[in-house]
């Protein structure tokens, strides 16, 4: 379960697979999830179709973003605290640490 301080609070897509995420304690990070999207499967719609990537939301009860058809990335996974499942860490730009 993610804590207070990786709760994600806005998300703003940004070019390519790029998002902005702004955590609950102040962080900002830009996160590039083109590698993730690359694996296709439920994420499949979200890379190929450029308005439904940009449909991204924040679930404010679980602190994370999400996607219509209950898709959905672990805060703590974006946040760069756990790699994916995959073992390969998403790339990422600090633009105000916490």
């Amino acid at each position: 379960m993610n804590t207070t301080r990786t709760r994600i609070v806005q998300a703003e897509p940004l070019a390519d697979h790029w998002l902005r995420l702004v955590f609950a304690d102040g962080a900002v990070h830009d996160v590039d999830l083109a590698g993730l999207l690359q694996t296709g499967g439920v994420l499949a719609p979200i890379r190929d179709d450029r308005e439904r990537f940009e449909a991204v939301i924040v679930d404010e009860e679980f602190g994370t973003i999400s996607w219509p058809g209950d898709i959905d990335l672990d805060p703590d996974v974006l946040r760069g605290d756990h790699p994916p499942a995959s073992g390969a860490r998403l790339p990422r730009r600090v633009i105000q640490p916490a």
